[in-house]
């Protein structure tokens, strides 16, 4: 290919590129889609990040909790170790049935109960009413739970002691336990959600423009008279292609940012959460997640230009960011360690990257590397064939 051959369709790309990105800049349409949006998710992140902080808030030990009680004066010794550790009684409902539908409506988060026979014993079992449907029923009942055991053994000590036994002699096996992953807290729960809502993002940035420049003109009737140009199609193609990257390069950037702070502002309501990742690791993932732009948007000019109306295109476009998203949501609660081969899956390989960035893991750069190509190759490919659909008349045929 000539020098001239190669500056004149990279002009006509420009040219086409600038009227795409100018026409869209002026629609409200695309501009919420870009600015708008991407704060929502970042918003709910936040949001529970803020509730959270406000649970954990101080030091659990130094804050009373009150547990409906039946039958607690049975156990004198248990009711003053739990009374000493900041937990006070109120009374429960006279019936079981009363004291169950009260605790799963949440009226009450937990009903301790002590059974008649454990009058005068030094050994029984309570029971412990609660809905672990509810998360601040769990942490009322977590606490209990350990205050509970942190009794028995204290008593245990004692009769130890009392038999010229030294105190732990009872304990088996001693637990010590040593953390050497990044703080743990809830933080990290709500950040480790950051990448699957990212990429369901940067997979529906471009989806209004994909649709609109594509079927939405031939729709409109005025993608005919633009083929009358001296515009080879898939040139036409690339610059409306370049143009939802554009748009979905804005819709990250703002993603990302809103993101970094809107955590940063969560997790400075409580000094119990930690900070989320820096500025300089929401900058990398930015860098990683270029390839991802690409495949997103190869995908939605390929499925916009193959579809009957745009009612049909914006169906099959709504449900595609879904696809690469619910496997980031598993990967939540299911972390997966990227190696060659995985990180080598279009998609997965970006996402396992990102989870190690959020993580504020160090990254390989073999990994970056093979993610890298084979995204930015199957892009490639992918979008070769949406030039080729785009070049048959019947793409340009009504219904």
């Amino acid at each position: 290919m000539s020098e001239k051959t190669s500056n004149g369709w990279l002009r006509r790309v420009w040219i086409v590129l600038k009227k795409e990105l100018r026409d869209h800049s002026r629609d409200r349409r695309s501009l919420m889609l870009a600015l708008i949006y991407p704060m929502l998710g970042p918003l709910l992140v936040a949001g529970g990040l803020v509730l959270a902080g406000k649970t954990l808030q101080g030091d659990f030990r130094e804050h009373a909790v009150t547990v409906s009680a039946v039958g607690i004066e049975r156990a004198p010794q248990l009711k003053t170790y739990l009374e000493n550790n900041n937990v006070r009684f109120s009374a429960a409902p006279p019936t079981r049935q009363a004291q169950e539908d009260a605790v799963r409506e949440g009226r009450l988060a937990v009903v301790l109960i002590v059974p008649q026979s454990a009058d005068g014993q030094g050994a029984f079992t309570i029971e412990l009413l609660t809905n672990t449907g509810r998360v601040d029923n769990l942490r009322v009942t977590a606490r209990l739970s350990a205050i509970v055991r942190s009794f028995n053994d204290h008593i245990a000590d004692q009769k130890a002691l009392a038999a010229g036994l030294p105190a732990g002699y009872a304990t088996t096996v001693k637990i010590e336990r040593t953390n050497v992953a990044r703080d743990a807290n809830i933080a990290v729960f709500f950040y480790n959600m950051v990448p699957p809502l990212v990429i369901f993002m940067i997979f529906l940035g471009g989806v209004h423009l994909a649709i609109d420049t594509t079927v939405g003109e031939r729709e409109r009737g005025s993608l005919e008279p633009l083929l009358l140009a001296p515009v080879e199609r898939w040139v036409l193609l690339l610059a409306k292609a370049l143009a939802a990257l554009a748009f979905t390069a804005v819709t990250t950037v703002v993603n990302l940012a809103a993101f970094r702070v809107f955590m940063g502002l969560a997790a400075s309501s409580s000094e119990r959460l930690v900070a989320p990742p820096g500025w300089d690791v929401f900058a990398v993932i930015f860098a990683v997640t270029v390839p991802l732009m690409a495949i997103a948007v190869a995908l939605q000019m390929s499925v916009a230009v193959i579809t009957r109306s745009m009612k049909e295109a914006q169906i099959y476009l709504g449900l595609l960011p879904l696809v690469p998203a619910l496997p980031g949501m598993v990967m939540v609660f299911s972390p997966m360690n990227p190696t060659d081969v995985t990180v080598a899956v279009p998609v997965l390989g970006q996402m396992l990257l990102i989870n190690q960035l959020v993580g504020e893991q160090s990254l390989d750069p073999q990994h970056v590397l093979i993610a890298a190509l084979t995204t930015t190759l199957s892009a490639a490919l992918i979008f070769l064939l949406a030039a080729k659909w785009f070049r048959r008349e019947k793409m340009f045929v009504l219904g």
